[in-house]
């Protein structure tokens, strides 16, 4: 990491949302550091830094205040283009935007879907109907990454950095008893194609350094307040 030092990453440990931030930074060159926050705690600082009250946050040199991941990847696109994480090219480009909406759209079902499963009383209707949304999802990234001849990662696009965030997440939480062991998050066998990309990208150094880690939270409480 190289020369633009002075930003600061408020994130969650286990958070897809802020790796994928942190992995465009590593990408990028940028020296950060990280805090971590559970923004639902009694002693968090995210009301400090975002009206949404949501992590990540990044914190420039200068003091600006950037949430939602999306639009700091944006950000960061345009303010540090180079290495650039997006092609120039026009259709190129749609095509790794349309990849970096289904990571993300996936990582939004697959939470109401965990959530939804620690309420006193869930609804198997809406079960049902976020679980279409996830294995839809899984196999329209498996059509992405079959079709085209792209190999993940060469380049590396923001479309890759999301869906291999989130679908690493679904490994992810059972083992760390983040939610209950889903038939929806057991992705890898459905997905062929989407399983090699996937394991490629978490080769990457940046990957490697950003790997999840687990927090302490109890879900059950949460969904209650």
């Amino acid at each position: 990491m190289t020369g633009q030092g002075g930003y600061r990453l408020i994130n969650a440990r286990p958070s897809p949302f802020g790796r994928r931030v942190a992995i465009a930074l590593i990408e990028k060159g940028v020296d950060f550091e990280v805090t971590y926050d559970v923004p639902w705690g009694p002693e968090t600082c995210t009301p400090e830094y975002s009206p949404f009250q949501q992590l990540p946050i990044l914190v420039t040199p200068e003091g600006e205040t950037l949430y939602e991941s999306g639009f700091i990847l944006e950000w960061l696109e345009t303010k540090i283009p180079s290495p650039p994480l997006l092609p120039a090219d026009p259709d190129r480009r749609l095509e790794a935007r349309h990849r970096q909406m289904l990571g993300e759209r996936l990582m939004d079902f697959a939470q109401a879907l965990v959530f939804e499963y620690n309420r006193p009383e869930p609804s198997q209707h809406w079960i049902e109907r976020q679980s279409r949304k996830v294995f839809g999802g899984v196999q329209a990234l498996e059509k992405a990454y079959s079709e085209g001849g792209r190999v993940a990662g060469d380049p590396l696009d923001t479309g890759d950095i999301a869906a291999a965030t989130t679908l690493l997440l679904f490994d992810f939480i059972a083992p760390a008893g983040l939610g209950p062991d889903l038939p929806e998050f057991r992705w890898r066998g459905a997905a062929p194609a989407l399983t090699e990309a996937v394991e490629r990208l978490d080769q990457r150094p940046s990957f490697v350094a950003t790997r999840p880690q687990p927090m302490d939270v109890d879900l059950k409480a949460t969904v209650r307040t």
